[in-house]
């Protein structure tokens, strides 16, 4: 066998062995908050940061920021000696432009346990399932008319009508698809693997949903009209709280808005509608 065939049959070894190779489950990082620690475990990696603040505030810090949002550039406040998230360089303008650094763009991961599905596809339906059980039923809890306008491969699309937050019912001809107001679930295979025993509580067998693909990721989103006022932050949280266990939300800066209008400007992981900051004491 000559050299290039020796040389074809190893790169060949390798992109197949690639695809098989069994990914060890991330240790906890001490060093770094527990949101750092699922975004990384879940594959979020680029423009993924903690914010360092001085031990002593931090308390006092993710207090505000719990309560205030840190609107209107706060998050940035250079005497608070944080991250500006509105400094990144990375905005979101639609598929057709290149990708999304994973800390701009809003995300679901989870780690279903493996025993609840018999395939990735079977576990594929079933998170998707999971998810549209619990948008319905915070659409009902919040007193809204709604409706499933699209259901296939992975994907699904609620669309919401509440006249006071200016979210139209659709009306042929009258309606433009703009105007409406619906949320958005994009889900694609799993993987099976080793979920982290900070996340299970011991590593075990999972299907891993992770949204690090540049293209085809797993997310949650509230498709908002711009004249719209609806408490996005209180739905996402909403219907986190109705989420398994397994799954969680990553919210990206400046990507939801409140009651007030006033986008939230540091990014944060919601869990069983737990709100999980990117804060490490130094």
């Amino acid at each position: 066998m000559n050299k290039l065939n020796i040389l074809a049959v190893v790169l060949t070894a390798s992109v197949l062995s690639g695809c098989t190779t069994t990914k060890t489950p991330m240790v906890y990082m001490d060093n770094h908050s527990e949101a750092y620690n699922i975004a990384h475990a879940g594959g979020l990696v680029t423009d993924i940061k903690d914010t360092y603040v001085p031990a002593d505030s931090v308390g006092s810090v993710t207090e505000s920021m719990l309560k205030l949002g840190f609107v209107a550039g706060g998050y940035g406040s250079p005497q608070l000696g944080m991250t500006s998230w509105q400094t990144a360089g990375v905005h979101i303008l639609g598929n057709l432009l290149e990708p999304d650094s994973h800390g701009a763009r809003n995300s679901l991961i989870a780690w279903m346990p493996a025993s609840e599905a018999t395939s990735a596809e079977d576990a594929q339906n079933k998170l998707l399932s999971h998810v549209k059980l619990s948008i319905e039923k915070v659409m009902v809890d919040i007193g809204v008319k709604y409706e499933t306008i699209y259901e296939q491969n992975g994907k699904l699309s609620i669309y919401f009508i509440k006249d006071e937050w200016n979210c139209p019912e659709y009306s042929h001809g009258k309606t433009d698809l703009s105007d409406l107001c619906e949320v958005s679930v994009e889900t694609y295979e799993p993987y099976k693997g080793t979920s982290p025993a900070f996340i299970t509580g011991v590593e075990t067998e999972s299907y891993i949903f992770s949204p690090s693909d540049g293209r085809d990721f797993h997310n949650l989103n509230l498709v908002i009209n711009k004249k719209s006022n609806v408490p996005e932050d209180e739905i996402y949280t909403s219907i986190s709280e109705e989420l398994m266990s397994w799954t969680y939300l990553y919210i990206a800066p400046a990507k939801v808005k409140m009651k007030s209008g006033d986008k939230i400007n540091y990014p944060y992981i919601l869990n069983k509608g737990q709100k999980k900051l990117f804060v490490t004491p130094q």
